[in-house]
C-alpha cells in the first residue's frame, strides 16, 4: 500500500470515529485540489507504537512561523532559544516518556522538521534549519499540522496506545498565500475539539495583527490563545514557557476528561 492510500486510510478511521467529519476531509483535500500533499503523509510519520515507553502518549505538534518578519524583527535568535528551552522542560520532566514531538517550520512553504519522535530525540532549532524567509502560509500549515497528528494518533489507537493531541501554532503575522481559508481551519477545529482528546494553542507575537480575531476566526477557543504585544526576546520565550507548561499538565489528565482551554479556563 503507497503511504498516500495509508494517509487516507488513516483519515478515513478518523472520519469513521468521529474525530473528523466527512464534510471536513472533503472541504480539505477539495482545497488543495483533490490531494492532501506529501507534507501531510511526511508529517504523520514517528516511531512505532511498540517503540513507545509510555502506556498512553501525549502527541504534540509545534508549527514554527519562520517568515521574513522574523528575521527583519530580529527574533530569530530568541525563537531557537526559546523552542530549545521548550525541548528541555519536556527532557528534564517526570512525563518526558509519555510526550511525542513533532517539529515543523513554515513561511512560503510547510516544512517537517521532523515527524513524531520521544522528546530525548527532538531536533532543537538552529541556523542550519531555522531562517526567517518568505511569507506565511499560515492556514495551510495549521491544516495540514492538525491532519498529520490525526492520521498519527489514529496509527497508535490501532495499535492500541491511548493518545491526546496539542497543535502549538508561533506566528507573529496573519495568512498570505494559503490556499485554504479560516473556515477550512475552524471547520477542522471544530471536529477535533470535539473529541475532548485534543487541545489547540495560538501564540501570536507582536502588535501589527489583531491576533485574537486571528485565531477566533481559526476556530481556536478564547482560552487557548497567547498574545504578547512586545516581540521581544524575553517575551518569546516567556510564551514557550507557558506553552511547555500547559503541555505538561495537559499530559498529566486523564484520558476521556476534559481539559479545559489550553491555556486556562
Amino acid at each position: 500500500m503507497s503511504h498516500s492510500s495509508d494517509l487516507s486510510k488513516l483519515l478515513g478511521q478518523a472520519a469513521a470515529s468521529g474525530t473528523l467529519s466527512q464534510a471536513t476531509v472533503a472541504a480539505q483535500t477539495s482545497a488543495l485540489g483533490g490531494d492532501l500533499g506529501q507534507i501531510v503523509i511526511a508529517g504523520a510519520a514517528g516511531v512505532d507504537a511498540e517503540d513507545l515507553v509510555a502506556s498512553d502518549v501525549t502527541l504534540v505538534t509545534v508549527l514554527v512561523d519562520a517568515s521574513t518578519s522574523i528575521h527583519t524583527r530580529g527574533l530569530e535568535d530568541a525563537v531557537m532559544r526559546g523552542y530549545g528551552e521548550l525541548v528541555s522542560a519536556f527532557v528534564d520532566a517526570r512525563e518526558r516518556d509519555s510526550v511525542v514531538l513533532a517539529l515543523w517550520t513554515f513561511n512560503d512553504e510547510a516544512r517537517v522538521v521532523h515527524s513524531y519522535v520521544p522528546v530525548t530525540d527532538a531536533t532543537r532549532l538552529d541556523p542550519s534549519n531555522y531562517r526567517g524567509l518568505g511569507g506565511t502560509k499560515l492556514y495551510d500549515t495549521f491544516c495540514d499540522g492538525v491532519l498529520a497528528n490525526v492520521a498519527y494518533a489514529e496509527r497508535l489507537r490501532a495499535a492500541g496506545t491511548p493518545t491526546r493531541s496539542i497543535v502549538v501554532v508561533l506566528t507573529d503575522g496573519e495568512d498570505c498565500g494559503s490556499r485554504r481559508r479560516a473556515s477550512h481551519c475552524h471547520a477542522l477545529a471544530r471536529d477535533v475539539l470535539a473529541t475532548e482528546t485534543f487541545q489547540l494553542a495560538f501564540v501570536g507575537v507582536g502588535a501589527d495583527v489583531d491576533f485574537h480575531e486571528v485565531a477566533r476566526k481559526m476556530g481556536f477557543p478564547r482560552g487557548s490563545v497567547a498574545v504578547s504585544a512586545q516581540a521581544t526576546a524575553s517575551s518569546i520565550r516567556a510564551l514557550f514557557q507557558m506553552v511547555s507548561q500547559s503541555t505538561l499538565r495537559m499530559s498529566r489528565a486523564r484520558a476521556g476528561v476534559p481539559m479545559g482551554g489550553f491555556f486556562g479556563p
